[in-house]
């Protein structure tokens, strides 16, 4: 999906959206990276990308069939496809109302206890500072705020390209860039297939994190890459390091401005640490190196942090013993937040003045989970479980500092112990005390 100038897309495993199959792009992060966002090259004539020189490299207006169809081809040709094998997917104009309607038709409408437990999920996030409270109140808020903020969207489910239409011009560069990034998931699917990338038992949030950052970070690399040789840049000369980190500082700018981590997560993290990953994956070996990742992606969010710094990766702790309910709760679910989720977080609370020392105590996450609970009255009171690890007992102290300063509505505490931390939040404040003694099974 292209955004809309800023990053707020809804997706993955905590959220039991059907938006979770849409693939999206970021427009504006991406002209972010090459130092402008806007411009009209409507009629200026760019340099031709070597082994693609057949193609134009002047803005067309993606409405138009012949438009669509050589833009598809030049994105096939940048991937290294048979341009013979198919042409490209359709592409339709919406509106936003439009566009909301036909997600939510295309999907099953939630039975009434998995309202009640995606209320429990979100009210869960929110007492851990994951969600800022009353951004989502049911699982149509999620499809609002995600139509609200973006410009188009591939849907693997029909093969199809969408793009919201709200009377801006169709026919300049960035157009071509939102029309080109969406076809390369239509390629993406072709080679890989969107529905089934992914689609693996008990896949967590963090992990899922990880895998769209595959998706649409080289979703990104060709949208780049398009988007200077529209503008007439000698691409053997780019200064394709400076571009990604770029895109790394403008997420964590993002993430510090937007709060609610495990809402914006999806529409940050694959667009700037993700095209940093697979842009460096290009460099090492071109489309062929991109398509060898989706064989073996990577497993968590760090991982794709860690990758351009060369460092080997660690082993994760799954914390997959969960503390049994209280009498009179019943668990609800159980999550993890992963590295970007828990670096998000922390520039929420201290702001990306702070970045640099902030993203250094994340690469030292070393695993988490947190597990959700509500009473079975009809109070319905929520309580929270969740663990981390850390490499050493240092950051994980510095972290707790930082999650215990931030206000809470209801009971709770935050404990390290040695290289692990636990943070336990009970609205029902008398059972605080017994669910901290529970929490230990977590630990095991």
């Amino acid at each position: 999906m292209a955004k809309r100038g800023r990053a707020c897309d809804a997706g993955g495993h905590w959220s039991l959206t059907p938006l979770a199959r849409l693939r999206t792009g970021a427009l504006c992060l991406s002209t972010l990276a090459l130092g402008a966002c806007g411009g009209d090259d409507s009629g200026r004539e760019g340099r031709p990308i070597e082994g693609c020189e057949q193609f134009s490299y002047s803005a067309c207006d993606i409405r138009d069939a012949k438009c669509q169809n050589d833009l598809f081809q030049l994105v096939g040709c940048l991937r290294g496809e048979d341009l013979a094998s198919a042409g490209p997917p359709p592409v339709s104009l919406l509106s936003e109302a439009e566009a909301t309607a036909m997600v939510l038709q295309d999907s099953d409408p939630p039975a009434a206890t998995a309202e009640a437990d995606f209320s429990a999920q979100v009210r869960g996030l929110e007492l851990l500072g994951l969600v800022d409270p009353g951004l989502i109140a049911s699982q149509s808020d999620v499809i609002d705020v995600t139509i609200e903020a973006v410009a188009a969207f591939y849907q693997p489910s029909t093969r199809s390209v969408v793009i919201i239409d709200r009377g801006d011009p169709l026919d300049d560069s960035d157009a071509d860039a939102v029309l080109a990034h969406e076809f390369v998931h239509a390629w993406q699917d072709r080679r890989h297939d969107l529905n089934s990338f992914g689609d693996e038992p008990d896949l967590d949030s963090d992990r899922s994190l990880a895998l769209t950052s595959v998706v649409e970070g080289e979703a990104m690399v060709y949208q780049l890459l398009l988007m200077l040789a529209y503008r007439g840049v000698n691409l053997k000369q780019a200064n394709y390091t400076g571009m990604w980190q770029s895109l790394v500082i403008q997420g964590e700018q993002l993430a510090s401005a937007e709060g609610s981590p495990m809402v914006t997560a999806p529409g940050i993290f694959p667009y700037t640490y993700g095209t940093r990953y697979m842009g460096e994956h290009w460099l090492d070996g071109s489309h062929e190196e991109l398509d060898a990742i989706f064989e073996r992606p990577p497993a968590s969010s760090l991982e794709v942090m860690l990758d351009s710094s060369g460092a080997s990766l660690p082993e994760i702790e799954t914390f997959d013993v969960m503390p049994a309910p209280l009498d009179g709760y019943r668990y609800v679910v159980d999550d993890v937040a992963g590295a970007w989720v828990v670096l998000s977080r922390m520039l929420d609370l201290m702001g990306s003045l702070y970045a640099d020392s902030l993203r250094e105590l994340a690469t030292h996450w070393r695993g988490d989970r947190f597990w959700v609970y509500q009473t079975e009255d009809d109070q319905r009171d929520t309580a929270v479980v969740w663990w981390m690890d850390w490499s050493d007992p240092i950051s994980a102290v510095r972290a707790a500092e930082m999650i215990a300063s931030a206000a809470r509505p209801a009971a709770a505490q935050v404990e390290v112990q040695g290289s692990r931390l636990r943070v336990v939040v009970s609205e029902r404040g008398p059972d605080l005390l017994r669910w901290v003694q529970r929490a230990a099974d977590g630990a095991r």
